[in-house]
């Protein structure tokens, strides 16, 4: 901003003279709106509002504050916003915002609504900022196929580079060949409990370059294990994946995984191997084994008020007084979601809830949120955006006192239905003063000493009719925000039911292809989706999801990739 204009404590912009807002946006995104309320100390004024040099609009400001909507495509991540108008004008500005509408993850523009250039568009190794490697950088980690920066990797300073320096750890060596199929242990010595990783790199031979039949697995003592797949490009836990000189007649891959190490006083690791074409088996050998002593990894957060990020930029936790909703820490959590027990500082949405119906931003339409109007007296009703909140009503001039809606939604199959809100009925002096909301001919008052409404209803029929709006006698006005209207879920499959669960079902779909319907559950092996029973994951006997495995299979190969989950 220039010297021409003069902020107030509550953000208020009066400027005498042309002035311009410099905005840090961010990459990737496609539209941008902007927001604000706007006047002039004239009768009525002409400014001209520029972005990036381009003329975007003039637009026509009173002497009473009005809100002004400006929408258009635009792709540059840093934004000047260019404000103009004739000398000896003075104009005020409050409650300016700017939102973009980002594209799609992994895109870099997306200017015609789909993605015109993908971030990896070819890219089947390593990924690092706009380059494609075969090995991560120094001072970043692998994770799946991203290398991701990470800070506190050698927090004590001791790093370990070199088989020599860890001889005393070792009680062997490790030189060994192994055929794929074999197992080897690496057995290590500590004084004294030892908190750190574990870097092994693995040559692997094969009679071709990319073979998905086999597979490594590292089983550390701490209970935990970890599977590679050396000849595929599978980034999970690997540092690096290249070419190495072939042996055996055979092709060479070699492979660099990093893990999290808790051991004790005497401890070892079990490396174990799998081939599941036997003419396919090959080999493989340990290259190399590091020792890093390290107390804490950590990652750089580029996530406002975030205190600790994991893989990809993904927030764990957030800084206090802050929680983590859809990767973003907010203040307060959304009212349709519900603490997650199992990690206090995350909000997440109710699996069992579809939200149909949900007020976000001040540019939907009051008929995508309310429906038609169904008794008018032409009020004026808009939607404001402030303090971070979409606003129906409460507006300067906004004088919603007796206009009506009526909506009518398709619901499908459900249990329940909710709907939340808050409400302020603001300058009442009546005591019935209310606001009215209607389902199914079933009416109910919210009078003005209530501010939230959270409704749960028993309700299984398809139709739904709803009708709302106020009725207010005086000089009062209604104002909503918050709104949102869902239903409770039944069951995939499920055509009637009385709650969430598969037990609560009383009515399953026919003609689902393996499902049992005298114990109203998939066959083994199986799990209930949308589309019907979907086949576990591999090795797995038992599921309830396709990541939660309650029963293995008695097999070789299932003790190397399923991980049962009771």
């Amino acid at each position: 901003m220039n010297e021409n204009i003069i902020i107030q404590d509550d953000y208020q912009i009066t400027a005498e003279g042309n002035f311009s807002i410099s905005y840090q946006g961010l990459p990737g995104y496609r539209e941008l709106y902007l927001i604000f309320d706007a006047k002039t100390n004239k009768s009525q004024s002409g400014i001209l509002i520029i972005v990036n040099g381009i003329r975007r609009g003039v637009i026509q400001l009173s002497g009473e504050y009005t809100q002004f909507h400006l929408q258009f495509q635009h792709q540059a991540q840093d934004v000047v916003i260019q404000i103009r108008f004739e000398k000896y004008t003075k104009v005020e500005i409050k409650n300016f915002n700017v939102f973009i509408q980002e594209c799609q993850k992994g895109c870099k523009y997306c200017l015609s609504g789909s993605c015109d250039l993908e971030l990896f568009e070819n890219c089947n190794k390593l990924r690092y900022k706009d380059q494609c490697l075969e090995e991560c950088p120094q001072g970043t980690i692998a994770e799946y196929n991203s290398c991701v920066q990470a800070s506190n990797i050698f927090v004590q300073g001791l790093e370990l580079t070199e088989i020599e320096q860890v001889k005393t750890f070792l009680q062997e060596e490790l030189n060994t060949i192994k055929k794929f199929g074999g197992e080897k242990q690496v057995k290590l010595n500590f004084e004294t409990d030892f908190n750190g990783y574990l870097e092994i790199v693995f040559n692997c031979y094969s009679k071709q370059e990319r073979n998905e039949d086999q597979l490594i697995k590292i089983d550390l003592m701490n209970g935990n294990s970890q599977v590679l797949y050396p000849s595929l490009f599978t980034y999970w836990n690997l540092q690096f994946k290249k070419q190495c000189k072939s042996r055996f007649e055979m092709d060479c891959v070699q492979v660099k995984g990093l893990f999290e190490i808790d051991f004790l006083k005497q401890n070892q690791v079990n490396i174990n191997s799998y081939s599941k074409k036997i003419e396919q088996t090959g080999f493989w050998e340990i290259e190399s084994l590091k020792i890093y002593n390290v107390e804490q990894r950590s990652y750089e957060c580029e996530i406002k008020n975030c205190s600790q990020c994991s893989y990809h930029n993904q927030c764990a936790k957030c800084a206090e007084g802050f929680y983590v909703y859809q990767n973003k820490c907010i203040k307060k959590c959304p009212f349709y979601t519900v603490r997650d027990e199992t990690q206090r500082y995350e909000s997440k949405q109710p699996v069992d809830l579809n939200i149909l119906v949900m007020l976000v931003s001040p540019f939907q339409d009051i008929k995508e949120i309310f429906g038609q109007i169904s008794y008018d007296l032409n009020e004026k009703i808009s939607l404001r955006y402030e303090n971070e909140t979409t606003f129906i009503g409460g507006g300067l001039l906004d004088q919603w006192r007796r206009t009506t809606y009526q909506k009518q939604m398709n619901l499908g199959k459900h249990y329940a239905i909710r709907i939340m809100f808050n409400i302020s009925i603001e300058n009442s002096s009546i005591e019935l003063d209310s606001f009215f909301y209607s389902i199914d001919g079933r009416t109910f008052n919210v009078y003005k000493n209530t501010s939230y409404v959270d409704h749960t209803i028993n309700h299984n029929k398809n139709i739904l009719n709803l009708n709302l709006g106020c009725k207010i006698s005086s000089n009062g006005r209604c104002v909503i925000s918050n709104y949102s209207f869902m239903t409770m879920k039944c069951s995939p499959l499920c055509q009637s039911c009385t709650g969430p669960s598969q037990s609560d079902c009383k009515v399953y779909q026919s003609n689902i292809e393996k499902f049992d319907y005298q114990n109203h559950q998939c066959q083994d092996g199986y799990y209930l989706s949308e589309k019907g029973c979907q086949v576990c994951s591999q090795g797995c006997l038992i599921c309830q999801s396709l990541n939660k495995c309650l029963k293995c299979q008695d097999t070789r190969e299932a003790e190397f990739i399923c991980k049962p989950n009771l």
